[in-house]
């Protein structure tokens, strides 16, 4: 099974979850320094200037290959390709260096733009730690089972906090009064660029004959060929009918094994639908409706519609998200790492193995 990247995957809740799985450890050393020798709150790189501890990395690196597991019965195939020819094992040590660096993006941003509210965020904070020790049965098995997982009450404080962070940026940085807002001009602008057929943006309904089962494996030959002539039936009903589109929609109601469609069909762009259905869609005019379209999903029969244009009330938010969206990964694109020249980090496989032991 191939795996691949993600921002912001690791939420909290799932982090403190598995941290409550972590067999039980009483030894009184950190857990970083009895598995790897080094001292938790020893800097082992730094992104865009600021320390990372070996606590941190080695809590997230946990983390991932935690994550990582769950996709496999057999255990982790450390060698196994994961995607683009790279392995599982690098791919656990990129994911963790990536998320890393997307949360020290959110601190940065943070400092550069200050929007949060001191006493909201502390409340959040409070509530929890609250709800955790809540979870555990007291703060005293809270305590047990951060040290289990290698990491104390600041960092989990710290982690909880820069995802508080994450929210408040992508609620405020481009909204009405913040620093960087955007206005009915701009998001006009953007609709003008990229809504409409001449910008290649589409609407359209489709009843769809599917030649693939749930798991998208391939029907038998003969059940695709009573596909293929169902879907001939059908168009052949549309082409005889005075009123091709009413019709359209009482046999779409019928026949249309899209189950997730609308009931106004799609507005889509480029890549956004498979190459069938959007040239198959392209090629009509307003209203028009196709020959039979066959995709790997199957036979599509598609009535082009005028082309959805949103109000600017409709696209602000959704268009601010994006501008967030692509700056933010633009930051941690451009994030700067240096990794400490005299610390040998030790291997997600060696790393995990000792850590699973709970000894």
């Amino acid at each position: 099974m191939k795996i691949s990247k993600s921002i912001l995957v690791f939420l909290l809740a799932a982090v403190l979850l598995m941290v409550s799985l972590t067999a039980c450890n009483n030894k009184e050393e950190a857990l970083v320094k009895r598995i790897t020798g080094t001292d938790p709150e020893q800097t082992v790189m730094t992104i865009n200037g600021s320390t990372i501890s070996a606590e941190l990395y080695y809590y997230w690196l946990s983390i991932v290959c935690e994550d990582t597991a769950a996709y496999y019965t057999d255990g982790i195939p450390w060698d196994e390709i994961a995607h683009d020819d790279v392995t599982v094992s690098d791919y656990i040590v990129d994911t963790t260096l990536d998320t890393l660096i997307q949360y020290q993006v959110v601190t940065d941003l943070d400092q550069e733009y200050h929007l949060q509210d001191e006493e909201d965020l502390q409340k959040y904070l409070d509530e929890m730690i609250a709800n955790n020790i809540e979870s555990f049965g007291s703060e005293e098995e809270f305590e047990k089972s951060l040290a289990n997982a290698g990491v104390t009450r600041e960092t989990i404080l710290y982690l909880y906090e820069t995802q508080y962070l994450y929210s408040d940026l992508q609620d405020k940085l481009y909204a009405e009064g913040g620093p960087l807002e955007v206005t009915d001009e701009a998001v006009q602008e953007y609709i003008d660029q990229h809504y409409g057929a001449e910008n290649g943006s589409y609407s359209a309904k489709h009843i769809l004959f599917k030649t693939v089962d749930d798991t998208n494996t391939a029907l038998s030959e003969e059940e695709i060929a009573q596909k293929k002539e169902q879907a001939e039936q059908v168009l052949f009903q549309l082409r005889a009918s005075e009123n091709p589109q009413a019709l359209f929609d009482e046999l779409m109601a019928e026949y249309n094994e899209d189950t997730g469609e609308p009931e106004e069909g799609y507005t889509f762009g480029p890549g956004e639908m498979v190459d069938e259905f959007y040239d198959g869609t392209a090629a009509l005019e307003e209203y028009e409706i196709s020959d039979l379209v066959e995709s790997p999903f199957g036979y599509h029969i598609i009535m082009r519609l005028p082309s959805e244009i949103p109000t600017v009330e409709e696209t602000k938010e959704a268009y601010a998200l994006e501008l967030f969206s692509t700056l933010f990964q633009e930051r941690v694109n451009s994030a700067k790492v240096e990794y400490v020249s005299d610390i040998t980090l030790m291997g997600p496989e060696a790393y995990y193995t000792e850590y699973v032991k709970g000894e």
